[in-house]
């Protein structure tokens, strides 16, 4: 019985009726580097054992390479295999999948010329040489080649994926989303239409804190990415953006329990109003989100201590306009919120000496000496009252400010004063 036959435990099938998948085919008779049936055919083939020994080849490799039939079989691969072909092999021994790949290698002749092939390989076992490498050969040349490129190129993509620090992911679905459904409808079966992993990096692994010795690509997507009003709400954006958004938040749970804030930058894979795919990175900004409910809540304290002081406090700069101003600075200096933007310190307050004077004299203070006090006047107050003014500068976004505060004088500098203006005025304090 000769020529190739089937078996269903090996991937390539029967040579000589020996399969070389099942583990009691043991060669019959003479050393096991020659008593193994040797391949047949026109197909330029051969086995390479780990040791660095071609363990078998077929005669028509042998007759392409200018050798005697048989000649190779037991020969160390650098008879016909250069260093670069052989050390891409070697790699292929700790490689756990996915099998088979395709190479582009070159074979070396007895004449020294090299020959460029195209090479599929398989990992098989032999009984008495173990693990092995089984390469199918064509020269160079059509469908092959192409096959060739995009497993390189599948290799090249990959591998940055996989090595990148940024989580990535490829999500599928069982059933493809219909996009022409209502929007709750799409977003149902974005859920509940079978989603599974296509694929997952390392990092997101890492980002979601997968069990030791489990697969996240394995593992069910709602357990990371449950149906939760917000993540309806996230699906949602995906929907109306035709699944093309940079930076939208969802609400993602952990393996350790916690629920995380994270930003995706998503893309979808559309034809014919049916969504197939979606992919993207995610990246973990719960601690900016904790940072900035912190800031906020700073924020809010110092603003509301700022309207409660009971000093009116303006800030302006070199060309006196008014930045920004509290409570009490608004009621002693009947400033309308709305307009007091546009309109400078000079229209409400009668310095006492030039703006730039006074910021020089600000910036001129001595350190742990007290702050200069001066006398002004409100213009736009109708009882003539008056108030001490400070001075300090401040940097502001890259501009120079001074930061004033005005405190309401009381006694003699309101002797004027009807005593219900002086009580108003008391009482806004």
């Amino acid at each position: 019985m000769s020529g190739r036959a089937s078996c269903e435990r090996s991937p390539i099938g029967m040579w000589n009726a020996t399969c070389t998948a099942c583990p009691d085919a043991v060669p019959t008779g003479g050393d096991h580097l020659m008593g193994a049936r040797e391949p047949q055919g026109s197909m330029l083939e051969d086995w390479l054992a780990r040791d660095g020994t071609i363990l078998r080849a077929s005669p028509a490799q042998d007759t392409a390479l200018g050798l005697a039939p048989g000649a190779a079989a037991g020969r160390p691969w650098s008879l016909i295999y250069p260093l670069a072909a052989r050390e891409r092999l070697e790699t292929l021994f700790a490689l756990t999948g996915p099998w088979p790949q395709v190479l582009a290698l070159e074979l070396r002749c007895a004449g020294a010329a090299l020959l460029p092939v195209t090479a599929v390989i398989e990992r098989v076992e032999d009984p008495l040489a173990g693990p092995c490498l089984r390469l199918f050969k064509w020269p160079r040349g059509g469908m092959i080649d192409a096959v060739e490129r995009l497993a390189e190129e599948n290799e090249v993509i990959a591998s940055i994926l996989a090595t990148s620090d940024d989580a990535g992911w490829c999500m599928e679905w069982a059933e493809p989303v219909d996009l022409s459904a209502p929007e709750q409808e799409t977003i149902r079966q974005v859920f509940e239409n079978g989603p599974r992993w296509r694929f997952c990096n390392d990092a997101m692994a890492r980002l979601y804190r997968t069990p030791p010795g489990r697969d996240f690509n394995e593992l069910p997507v709602h357990e990371t990415f449950p149906r939760t009003p917000e993540n309806e709400d996230f699906v949602r954006r995906l929907v109306r953006a035709s699944f093309d958004v940079t930076a939208s938040p969802s609400h993602d749970l952990r393996y350790d329990g916690v629920w995380i804030e994270v930003e995706n930058d998503v893309r979808g894979h559309i034809r014919g109003n049916r969504l197939t795919r979606m992919w993207g990175t995610v990246r973990d900004v719960s601690k900016h989100a904790r940072r900035a409910a912190v800031l906020r809540d700073e924020i809010e304290a110092l603003e509301a201590v700022l309207t409660a002081l009971p000093d009116a406090v303006l800030v302006i700069d070199r060309a006196g306009h008014l930045l920004r101003t509290n409570l009490a600075a608004e009621e002693l200096l009947s400033l309308a919120t709305d307009a007091y933007a546009t309109r400078e310190l000079g229209d409400y307050i009668e310095l006492p000496l030039p703006l730039e004077a006074l910021f020089e004299a600000a910036a001129g203070r001595l350190p742990g000496h007290p702050d200069r006090t001066w006398t002004v006047e409100p213009l736009r107050s109708e009882t003539g009252v008056r108030a001490e003014m400070q001075a300090r500068p401040l940097r502001l976004r890259e501009t120079e400010c001074l930061v004033l505060s005005l405190r309401l004088k009381r006694g003699p500098a309101l002797a004027g004063a009807p005593a219900g203006r002086i009580a108003r005025f008391r009482a806004e304090r």
